[in-house]
């Protein structure tokens, strides 16, 4: 994940940029291969490489002082399509109940339409709370140990996932709210500042 620190604008071809991007790109293929319930290695591994490419892409915008505007925007919705896209994919499949995609989905339909009514005037100062990345974290073991199920020698552990995922909704839940909360805060601040400049006008 990116800092929470401002961001400083930089050309935007950066090495922790490509990895969200390729990040992207893993999110495709995993659905079908998790849909078909075919080459579960595979699945598995790319899984990984999913997850594990979300701690990469931050640590080297802060270990190589790439940060940008860009990456602060992208990293979060490489976040959520993948997520969303994967979760949707074990859904169908069988191995994770409707109900979590729906409330994942239903989340971040409402913080869209939120930030679009905002103007998109919030994103640049929005920063990534505690809770936001406890949820991503506990939705990325919960996916990684449902993808470890598909191998026979750990389908033991399809509950275990199944629970981290229910978990990692809720606070995916409770996180929206949250970042809703802070979006009024600040439409309710900024609306009163123009009040006053139009009062000192």
């Amino acid at each position: 994940m990116r800092p929470d620190s401002p961001l400083p604008v930089r050309k935007w071809v950066t090495l922790p940029n490509l990895i969200t991007l390729m990040r992207l790109a893993l999110v495709l293929p995993i659905a079908i291969l998790i849909v078909q319930d075919v080459y579960p290695v595979l699945t598995v591994v790319l899984l990984v490489g999913f997850g594990a490419s979300d701690w990469v892409d931050g640590y080297l915008a802060r270990r190589l002082a790439q940060t940008s505007l860009v990456g602060a925007v992208l990293d979060p919705i490489a976040d959520r399509v993948g997520v969303g896209i994967v979760v949707g994919a074990l859904v169908i499949a069988g191995h994770l109940h409707l109900g979590i995609i729906l409330a994942i989905s239903a989340v971040d339909v409402v913080l869209l339409f939120t930030y679009l009514l905002a103007h998109s005037s919030y994103v640049h100062v929005a920063t990534v709370s505690w809770l936001g990345k406890a949820r991503t974290a506990m939705l990325m073991a919960g996916l990684g140990v449902t993808s470890l199920a598909l191998l026979p020698t750990f389908a033991a552990l399809t509950c275990v996932g199944a629970t981290l995922c229910v978990i990692g909704t809720v606070l995916h839940v409770v996180a929206g709210a949250g970042y809703l909360r802070d979006i009024a805060l600040f439409l309710r601040l900024k609306g009163r500042c123009l009040n006053e400049q139009v009062h000192q006008g």
